[in-house]
């Protein structure tokens, strides 16, 4: 369910575009309260979320000064989100390239 909100246009113009600026501190405002829930709102919010977003945050970082990731062209572009998965996936596999920058 909370996916169908993700991804409604009317609430988030083009939802399958990558764009974090959507969800800036200018752009904050502009968000309908209880459309952006990846961790649940409420009695049954997720005690680790802001664990959880900072585990991400700081893995992400490793990640991104250690290695330079680019989408290899076996990837289909655009990428069509599977009908029939609990998790939000991709029909086809997505391909990158990394190489090591330090």
């Amino acid at each position: 369910p909370v996916l169908g909100l993700h991804m409604d246009p009317e609430y988030f113009p083009d939802p399958e575009k990558f764009d974090p600026e959507r969800f800036s501190e200018e752009n904050k405002h502009r968000i309908v309260p209880f459309t952006y829930i990846p961790f649940g709102e409420g009695p049954r919010h997720c005690v680790g979320m802001r664990f959880g977003v900072l585990q991400t945050k700081v893995a992400l970082t490793c990640l991104l000064r250690t290695y330079l990731f680019t989408v290899s062209p076996e990837t289909q572009i655009p990428l069509k989100w599977s009908k029939y998965s609990l998790l939000l996936t991709t029909e086809n596999t997505i391909w990158l390239n990394i190489d090591r920058v330090c």
